[in-house]
């Protein structure tokens, strides 16, 4: 019997962000800049060459503010706008892709998060799927037919969270980091928790009571009074940061698997691409003319 077939959806915008982050800044001869597309075409080039998913797609945040922006008017408040070199080089890395013929996807309203999940939980009955996120959220997807493969750093560290994997590291199983990131909060998203409470205390709490819901029919045997006068005067806060962490429904998402299968890239297109970017290093990596005609 044949493996499962694998499903690669990528977060694209946030490996953009990381690597315009972690790359100096570069550009071509012509002022073009160059860094975040050539960091992240790298790191899914990798990803073709070593992993070899049998379907692959990579999804964007929508330009505009979301439902949790509706929701929650400080959502992400906290965070600059995208800078003016990075905006240059997004339809650089979509003609990448175009090239490279992998699809996309963006939902006005949706996080490329809310993809993600409704992606997975669609596609987890038909193919093995690996969400390629650093985004800690994603990590409540984590079950059967779904993990998490986070790329970190200048080398790109890779660690594939499965069920263990997760409970491992964060101290509670997928289904309670919504319920751990409510309580302690998440400042990159601009969403308070309970002051006081990290990540240690968050996963205590919950392995000794449960749920948001058991803990706080619990208050009472919390034992430190400073910590339960905390829980207490933050409750509504820390339920209403529960929403705003759990991955939304997105309606009528594409449910064709071809669209995301593996095809031969347009090689041809690819080296012009490459070649007007001035990126040596991905030009290297591409097979030659005799290699392809072999």
């Amino acid at each position: 019997m044949s493996p499962t077939p694998r499903l690669f959806l990528i977060d694209g915008h946030a490996y953009l962000y990381r690597a315009y982050h972690a790359i100096p800044y570069l550009s071509s001869s012509a002022g073009v800049p160059t860094n975040a597309t050539l960091g992240f075409t790298t790191m899914l080039w990798k990803i073709l060459r070593e992993d070899s998913p049998e379907y692959v797609g990579v999804v964007f945040d929508a330009p505009g503010p979301t439902l949790r922006h509706q929701a929650f008017e400080a959502y992400k408040e906290n965070r600059p706008g995208m800078p003016p070199a990075l905006a240059q080089q997004i339809p650089w890395v979509k003609r990448t892709l175009e090239a490279l013929r992998i699809p996309t996807m963006e939902r006005p309203g949706y996080e490329a998060d809310d993809l993600l999940a409704g992606l997975a939980l669609w596609a987890r009955e038909l193919v093995e799927v690996v969400l390629v996120t650093q985004d800690k959220d994603a990590l409540q997807l984590v079950g059967p037919g779904i993990r998490v493969l986070s790329l970190s750093g200048r080398t790109a560290e890779r660690v594939l969270f499965d069920e263990s994997k997760v409970e491992e590291r964060w101290g509670v199983p997928p289904g309670r980091i919504a319920d751990l990131l409510a309580l302690t909060g998440d400042h990159v998203d601009n969403i308070p928790g309970v002051p006081g409470v990290g990540e240690v205390t968050a996963a205590k709490l919950l392995r000794q009571f449960g749920g948001l819901e058991a803990l706080y029919q619990s208050l009472p045997l919390v034992g430190n009074a400073k910590l339960r006068d905390a829980l207490t005067q933050h409750r509504d806060q820390v339920f209403q940061a529960r929403e705003l962490i759990r991955l939304a429904d997105v309606p009528n998402l594409e449910t064709d698997l071809d669209r995301f299968r593996r095809q031969e890239p347009d090689w041809g297109a690819l080296r012009a691409l490459w070649e007007e970017l001035q990126l040596s290093s991905l030009l290297r990596s591409l097979p030659t003319q005799q290699e392809l005609a072999g």
